[in-house]
């Protein structure tokens, strides 16, 4: 009888390992074709666009920041306008001499690089100006639209115009524009 019951045994223990597997491997495909569903039902996430540009346009600190600069500019370059026409008069007394002079022509080259070394400097300080004036603009943009996002459930916020395509609730400019009090 002892030798009857063991095929037995080898087979229901057999059996149990082949259930067993196939449990493992039905509940390890099931959990496989369930996932990209459970991933995609907890990773939606509401995408908006905002017209950054316009909104930026629209500040109030956008036009005192145009009109400094413009300020900025127009000073520059009336100064640097002065030392042109100051280096063209050099240039135009020595023509009229008509006699070759090293040194003045060392001085004419001194004064040209000189005029053009002022122009490059005035421009690294327009570009570093126009930057410290629009820096805080830009912070408080992206603060806002940050601001808005959060409350309305953003989890992503693009320029409009990198906008292919979307509908005109993804919009958040007018949210933007109205939380910053711009009409």
């Amino acid at each position: 009888m002892k030798h009857l019951n063991t095929p037995i045994m080898t087979d229901f223990k057999g059996m149990k390992k082949a259930v067993s597997g196939f449990l493992f491997m039905s509940l390890t495909l099931g959990m496989t074709l369930s996932a990209p569903q459970a991933f995609a039902a907890d990773n939606t996430q509401k995408i908006g666009v905002v017209d950054y540009g316009r909104i930026f346009q629209m500040m109030p600190e956008t036009k005192t920041a145009d009109q400094s600069l413009q300020t900025m500019k127009n000073q520059s370059g009336a100064e640097l306008a002065k030392q042109q026409s100051a280096f063209q008069q050099a240039v135009q007394a020595y023509q009229k001499s008509g006699k070759p002079n090293a040194t003045k022509e060392k001085e004419l080259r001194a004064q040209q690089e000189n005029l053009q070394k002022s122009a490059m400097e005035k421009q690294r300080l327009l570009s570093q100006k126009e930057q410290e004036l629009i820096a805080p603009i830009r912070q408080k943009i992206d603060a806002t639209v940050a601001s808005v996002a959060q409350k309305d459930g953003y989890g992503m916020i693009f320029d409009k115009s990198a906008r292919v395509y979307g509908d005109a609730q993804s919009d958040i400019t007018f949210k933007v524009l109205d939380q910053l009090k711009i009409k």
